[in-house]
């Protein structure tokens, strides 16, 4: 008898799995931790091998404290991913990683010259795809490889992301598949018909079998094999089902399934996302028209910052790193005692205003040279100052990507997702700076509840991802805006536009980028 679902979220820093009864109730959960590799300013990559270790140990750390708790993996029903998107991999006959088993992620911008001849496309690779250009995307990564390392484009049999890698290492092994919402921020799929583009493949001189298979969100596409199973401790046979893009399975995690909803999760990345009714282009191209993780074809829109709660990290390994000291002194999580501080600064931040650009900016500016900065300093400031003015330039950073779903959607609720969520402090100033009520929701980690819905639509447990959102997302309160903290935001991020466009405008960050390539 199927009782329980696992979902598991494989993000930039780390890799979690839960697992929930059909309620949407956590019955045990699992996490390991990984990192990136920094070669060169502007070059991320990460291990994969390292990650799809990370992936049996998280399973099978949650499937023995899930036996702890009363449950049976024999009642597990399926397994389904939700995956970090565009972070890809070159793949040989033998299906080994090549690049020593390194794959090129989503927050590398080495592809600025790539992306600056993309824009000589004009309208159609946007039209196309539904995204902005930009160096996030994998395919101008794609064509700085063939263009820099030509060998190992050309030996490789599979360009894959890490969907449909895991996919394969847990059994699912009659084919390479890739959901429709991770191919649509890859870079090459045509979001309308949801197959990849004849026309982009050609000017990129991408070869289609080099590609992986495109299927939908919520599509069984194999069994756990025996070698899983003994990583893991889930039984041989269980259905994997393919999930989604990290960001695209929060959506479902949230409930973001309709037009009018929108969710913003501050992760590594920070991403707001707008559930859309038919597939429409933001006339502005501030933010991206993308597949949503659907089993038939479906669209959101979304916009991507390139750190969010991955600022806050910085700042505590930085300078933050003394909250990390005393933690055992003062039995305070690092985060929980700078949140303490940050309580202690004004709205403002006593003048300091945080530029969370530490991998370029994307939306929507899409401006890869872009860099993070303190402005206003003083004398004056301090912890208490710089961890606020963070919460806050994230925030404010999100607000410009809320202006632009404005435009062209009516937003009527927006929700938030995240390991953000456990600071009380910063739901409370993104109400503040959205000038909107904040909903929150009992399980916050909507990526991997949004995985485990949809490894239930697959397996057959729900009827439709409708019923899986009903019985699984469940919303708990709201923060209201302050009405006297909301004039002082919307002074603020009017300071926080102008000195990105006054900085970006002077030729400011490509010009400072020269000292940190050289030296």
């Amino acid at each position: 008898m199927a009782r329980y679902l696992v979902g598991l979220d494989s993000g930039t820093t780390g890799i979690r799995s839960k697992i929930y009864d059909l309620e949407g109730n956590v019955m045990a959960q699992g996490y390991r931790e990984y990192g990136c590799v920094f070669y060169k300013p502007g070059w991320i990559e990460q291990d994969i091998n390292m990650m799809v270790d990370a992936m049996f140990d998280s399973l099978a750390e949650v499937v023995a404290k899930g036996r702890k708790a009363g449950v049976d993996p024999k009642e597990i029903a399926s397994i389904g991913l939700s995956t970090q998107r565009i972070l890809h991999m070159y793949v040989d006959k033998a299906g080994r990683v090549m690049r020593n088993g390194l794959g090129i992620s989503w927050q590398d911008s080495r592809c600025e010259e790539e992306a600056e001849w993309m824009r000589g496309f004009g309208d159609e690779y946007t039209q196309i795809t539904g995204l902005p250009v930009g160096t996030a995307w994998g395919s101008g990564k794609v064509k700085w490889v063939q263009k820099h390392e030509p060998e190992t484009y050309e030996r490789a049999a599979k360009v894959l992301t890490t969907q449909e890698y895991f996919l394969h290492q847990l059994g699912a092994k009659d084919g390479w598949f890739q959901d429709w919402s991770n191919a649509s921020y890859f870079g090459l799929l045509d979001v309308e018909k949801m197959e990849f583009s004849d026309v982009l493949l050609k000017r990129f001189g991408i070869s289609r079998d080099k590609l992986p298979d495109l299927v939908g969100s919520g599509w069984q596409v194999g069994t756990l094999d025996k070698y899983a199973s003994e990583r893991t401790g889930l039984p041989v046979g269980m259905p994997i089902c393919t999930g989604g893009g990290d960001q695209q399975c929060a959506g479902i995690g949230s409930g973001v399934i309709h037009e009018g909803l929108c969710e913003v999760t501050f992760g590594t990345s920070g991403v707001s996302l707008a559930a859309l009714d038919t597939p429409k282009h933001d006339p502005n191209r501030k933010v991206s028209l993308s597949a949503a993780a659907f089993p038939k074809k479906a669209w959101e829109s979304e916009g991507l910052q390139m750190a969010a709660a991955s600022s806050y990290r910085w700042f505590r390994d930085t300078i933050g790193q003394v909250c990390k000291m005393i933690e055992p002194i003062t039995q305070m999580s690092p985060y929980q005692l700078l949140d303490k501080h940050a309580e202690r600064a004004p709205v403002g931040s006593n003048g300091v205003i945080f530029q969370p650009y530490l991998a370029g900016s994307n939306c929507p500016n899409y401006d890869g040279t872009a860099r993070g900065a303190f402005l206003g300093l003083s004398f004056k400031s301090d912890v208490a100052s710089m961890a606020r003015a963070v919460l806050e330039g994230v925030a404010l950073e999100a607000r410009s990507v809320l202006e632009a779903f404005y435009s062209f959607i009516d937003i009527k609720e927006i929700i938030l997702s995240g390991g953000a969520t456990h600071s009380k402090l910063w739901c409370q100033i993104q109400a503040d700076v959205y000038n909107r009520p904040a909903t929150m929701l009992r399980e916050g980690e909507c990526t991997v509840l949004g995985a485990a819905i949809l490894g239930g639509v697959g397996a057959g447990v729900f009827g439709s991802v409708q019923e899986g959102v009903d019985r699984m997302v469940k919303k708990v309160s709201t923060y209201e805006p302050n009405p006297r903290n909301v004039p002082k935001y919307d002074e603020l991020y009017g300071l926080f536009q102008n000195a990105y466009g006054s900085l970006a405008g002077g030729g400011f960050y490509k010009k400072l980028n020269r000292f940190t390539e050289n030296g």
